[in-house]
């Protein structure tokens, strides 16, 4: 598996968890957690820093992020999107909007490939509709 898309998939995790404990510190202070609690994870087959980049942005940029999924969720308010679907969506979303350096396909195939992993069975193709359309619409690349 390339380093980038472990990357993704550890973000994913921990996105997830982080929610869990309603936010109660920082999240590069729960990254430290979650390091210590998991030992099995491992931290030397992903990009450390590109984790961290993830992590500060998608939390940083979360009111921007789920309005964008929100605009183009149609009739599936973020309660009603599974967390994993919603996670994967906000680190796509903000490779989209932020990490130029990624192609555009490549944010969106990750997210889809890892929904189809890690998500319900309808999730690919509604990842991949909701990152389309934000794709077309919102995201401005030279």
């Amino acid at each position: 598996m390339h380093k980038r898309r472990k990357t993704r998939e550890l973000c994913m995790k921990i996105l997830y968890a982080y929610r869990f404990q309603n936010n109660e510190c920082d999240i590069i202070e729960f990254l430290n957690k979650f390091k210590e609690l998991n030992p099995d994870e491992n931290f030397k087959e992903i990009d450390e820093e590109y984790l961290k980049r993830l992590l500060v942005g998608v939390i940083q940029n979360q009111k921007l992020i789920d309005t964008l999924i929100e605009k183009y969720s149609k009739d599936w308010p973020l309660n009603r999107i599974p967390m994993v679907e919603l996670e994967l969506m906000r680190i796509a979303i903000y490779e989209l909007l932020f990490e130029k350096e990624i192609p555009i396909s490549v944010a969106i195939d990750e997210a889809v490939d890892l929904s189809s992993i890690f998500g319900v069975e309808k999730a690919p193709s509604f990842v991949n509709g909701i990152l389309g359309s934000i794709a077309a619409n919102e995201v401005k690349r030279e």
